[in-house]
């Protein structure tokens, strides 16, 4: 970790928004593919606790915890038991195949984060999901008592266990500004330990992060994604790269940096897809390759005429994991505008 980058991160940060213990911030409901061409309902409950001990430069969970060092015993247990039992009023009818995700906006397995001590009794309130899906920062699983704990919360669930780790990049430029402290052969060994634990993998990448070159950035996202595949990600989620942590719009100028469009989301993603073609069964096993539309709405390079149907083209082919004709590229010119 750069301790001057990891101050001036710090520094350019905005007011925490007050949270208080053992009140989450919600649930969400999506369909993801399983890549057997079948759609699973998957909810994510947000959950809120300490902050993250890492100081990335891209990242605004911090937003979203407490001031605590470290998040009181049973605060999360409490608000995964609120959200079950108000899902279970407004939602009865649960998908027998539905998976879970626990994103406490920091890492599962950070005992300051979550206390092992709960494990068993989240465990308990997870049992009747498929999967269980967690977020972990790569780094952390190269130590020993990390790796036995998430083997022990692994063998508490009567379902899967996947956990979300954030690559974001390989390019060397963009590497320099992350402040991610984590080397690319963490991260590969993080991956293979899962992967021999049969536990699955999902991996963040970002498209165009600080530091890579505004003509590369594509190219460079898609390439970290073919990576993460061949370590062994089971599943890579490509995200663009959102202002709002402070430091982003701070050194933007700096370095030359802007707002991914949708036009460059769509660039990667479709030759994520195209290149599938060219390789073997083998090759392409089990390899999900999905974008996220969360902040869709805001992202530059589209209108109200073109946004909805290249949305939706997005969203199937995250379904079908199958490259798509671009059906609405007739519609404007939002496509040509260079943003600058």
């Amino acid at each position: 970790m750069d301790k001057s980058l990891t101050g001036k991160i710090r520094s350019a940060r905005s007011p925490k928004i007050p949270r208080v213990a053992g009140q989450s911030m919600g649930w969400a409901q999506e369909l993801e593919t399983d890549g057997h061409g079948n759609l699973i309902s998957a909810l994510t409950y947000f959950l809120v606790g300490s902050e993250c001990r890492f100081s990335c430069s891209m990242c605004d969970l911090w937003k979203y915890t407490l001031d605590a060092k470290k998040t009181p015993v049973g605060s999360l247990t409490l608000q995964i038991e609120n959200l079950h039992r108000r899902i279970a009023r407004e939602s009865p009818n649960r998908n027998p195949r539905e998976w879970l995700k626990l994103y406490n906006a920091s890492n599962f397995f950070d005992p300051a984060n979550v206390d092992p001590s709960e494990h068993a009794t989240i465990a308990q309130w997870c049992r009747g999901f498929e999967r269980v899906i967690v977020e972990n920062h790569a780094a952390l699983l190269a130590r020993q008592n990390i790796r036995d704990s998430v083997l022990r919360f692994r063998d508490l669930l009567d379902g899967e266990l996947e956990i979300a780790m954030g690559l974001e990049t390989i390019d060397p430029q963009g590497r320099k500004w992350l402040n991610k402290s984590m080397s690319l052969d963490q991260f590969a060994k993080a991956v293979e330990f899962l992967g021999t634990e049969a536990i699955h993998v999902r991996a963040f990448v970002l498209l165009q992060p600080l530091g890579t070159p505004l003509a590369d950035s594509v190219d460079w996202a898609v390439r970290s994604s073919q990576w993460a595949a061949q370590c062994g990600a089971n599943r890579i989620c490509l995200i663009p790269t959102r202002t709002g942590n402070g430091f982003i719009q701070s050194v933007a100028k700096q370095v030359a940096w802007q707002p991914p469009t949708a036009r460059q989301l769509e660039q990667a993603f479709e030759k994520l897809l195209q290149d599938r073609l060219g390789q073997s069964a083998l090759e392409t096993s089990e390899v999900i390759y999905t974008v996220d539309l969360w902040d869709w709405d805001s992202m530059l390079g589209k209108c109200s005429t073109c946004s909805e149907p290249r949305h939706e083209r997005l969203k199937q082919m995250n379904y079908s994991q199958c490259f798509q004709s671009d059906v609405a590229s007739h519609l404007c010119d939002c496509r040509a505008i260079q943003i600058k």
